[in-house]
């Protein structure tokens, strides 16, 4: 028996049974083909291996909220499941942007520490560099300044003794301009 010949044979069955002809003809057209409304005896048979064609996949059609367990029927996802969904989705991105960003904060400030340190150590490096420089200049001013004083005492010291060796010379000559006068000569007044 066809699909065709089972859905005239059903539409006669119905319109015997209701005393009027099936109206909804034109929705079977659009469905019969969807999983949900094939026949479940073909669908369970094709599913189990060896079990009599009733097993798990059965569907309580009197219950609105249960959900079918048959592993193939795929029904179209519900609002509130389509929600909860969203919400873990946002969450689960929400929750690894904010690590992430945590994560980049403390790569940022650990590289900011490390910065710091380096340019403290830069800074140690010039300080101790200019407490050098420094140190060698106050050497080099002090060598300086002592060879300028030692110098100075030279100087003092030939000025002191040309000083002496000129009034020795002057004395010299005195004494010898003394001598060379003659007593005879002179008068009384200029002998003493």
């Amino acid at each position: 028996m066809s699909d065709a010949d089972k859905t005239t044979h059903a539409a006669a069955n119905f319109g015997s049974i209701h005393k009027h002809p099936f109206p909804y003809m034109h929705c079977w057209d659009i469905m019969k083909d969807e999983p949900k409304w094939q026949d479940p005896k073909s669908r369970a048979f094709a599913n189990s291996a060896g079990g009599d064609g009733f097993g798990e996949g059965r569907i309580n059609i009197g219950d609105d909220n249960s959900v079918p367990t048959e592993s193939g029927e795929k029904r179209p996802m519900g609002r509130d499941r389509a929600k909860a969904l969203k919400k873990k989705a946002n969450s689960d991105v929400g929750s690894a942007s904010s690590s992430e960003y945590a994560w980049k904060m403390q790569e940022l400030s650990l590289q900011k520490i490390s910065i710091l340190q380096e340019e403290s150590v830069k800074k140690n490096d010039r300080f101790q560099q200019l407490v050098c420089i420094d140190e060698k200049r106050y050497e080099e001013m002090q060598s300086h300044n002592q060879a300028l004083f030692l110098l100075e005492q030279e100087k003092v010291r030939i000025m002191r003794e040309k000083h002496d060796s000129e009034q020795a010379e002057k004395e010299k000559q005195e004494d010898e301009r003394i001598l060379a006068i003659d007593l005879q000569a002179v008068t009384p007044a200029q002998r003493v």
